[in-house]
């Protein structure tokens, strides 16, 4: 009777954590589009976007570093300086910064797409996790769909693409070593979310204050409400929370596979919102990164 009952009742649990997966990858997908859409057709400066997603989420996340406040403490503060570099605020800038250059779809690619590569190579510098053969063909497979993707942002109208590609990468690689960093430092998720969010948003503020936050308050309410709600809300707070349940439903390797969502959504997104053209190498090498990154997840290097 109990066999049967947890039979009956384990597939609806295994489609709660999909579809909170797919969410989670649909926010991030996403967030590629609303930052340039904000910044090409808004009006927004780069630092708004930036103190929308952090000051919403230290204030959400609040509760929760106090609750960690033991871990944090363990952490110190220089650690935490350096994750909320990589992972924090530094990171975002370095993103946000790229798609004043760069199209939408790039950035939701190349960065995804560049930051397990670094992670590996980071791991396996850091913490001695040598690749499988096998990984490391998944992962070069995924280096070259970066460069393929790159490549054809060459051939783009928009002036200085390349540019926006080099941040986009600079920004994976950093966001690599956070992951690696993570693992090495063993940091819990969510008490490492709290703390760099919160100081993240004590290191934008006093510059978004001097700077664009008057043209940003003299803005029509529903576009503030609108950035506050995706960056803040949306993107720093729940994108986390739904990807946290799905790793405790599907654990780490199911989960893991669903960030190849990640380039599609920002492909899908980025087509359909933005109109953005997508040239034939472009999306052969979205493809192909997508490949490897599911190839890397499902078949190669488990440990």
């Amino acid at each position: 009777m109990g066999r049967a009952q947890s039979a009956a009742t384990m597939p609806p649990r295994l489609l709660l954590g999909l579809i909170l997966g797919l969410g989670a990858s649909a926010i991030w997908g996403g967030h590629a589009v609303v930052a340039r859409l904000a910044l090409a057709g808004q009006g927004f400066h780069v630092l708004d976007l930036a103190a929308m997603r952090y000051l919403p989420a230290a204030i959400l996340f609040a509760p929760l570093a106090w609750q960690a406040r033991a871990s944090l403490l363990r952490l110190g503060l220089w650690r935490l300086l350096v994750l909320t570099g990589a992972g924090g605020v530094g990171n975002l800038l370095l993103f946000v910064g790229a798609l004043q250059y760069a199209p939408a779809s790039h950035g939701g690619t190349i960065a995804p797409m560049t930051g397990p590569v670094v992670s590996a190579l980071m791991g396996w510098w850091l913490l001695k996790e040598r690749p499988t053969p096998g990984r490391v063909a998944a992962l070069a497979t995924m280096l070259l769909g970066v460069l393929m993707i790159g490549w054809d942002g060459l051939g783009s109208d928009l002036p200085l693409v390349w540019l926006g590609d080099l941040l986009l990468v600079a920004a994976g690689a950093t966001w690599g070593c956070f992951g690696a960093l993570i693992r090495l430092w063993q940091v819990p998720a969510i008490p490492a979310a709290a703390g760099v969010s919160i100081l993240s948003a004590l290191l934008i503020a006093p510059p978004w204050l001097i700077g664009p936050a008057a043209d940003f308050l003299a803005m029509p309410l529903s576009l503030q409400l609108w950035m506050i709600f995706a960056q803040g809300v949306l993107l720093g707070v729940v994108s986390l929370l739904l990807f946290a349940r799905s790793l405790e439903i599907l654990g780490p390797t199911r989960t893991a596979t669903l960030s190849v969502f990640v380039p599609v959504a920002a492909l899908l997104l980025a087509a359909l919102i933005l109109e953005e053209r997508m040239g034939t190498l472009q999306l052969l090498g979205a493809a192909v990164a997508v490949g490897g990154m599911l190839a890397a997840v499902l078949f190669t290097g488990r440990r």
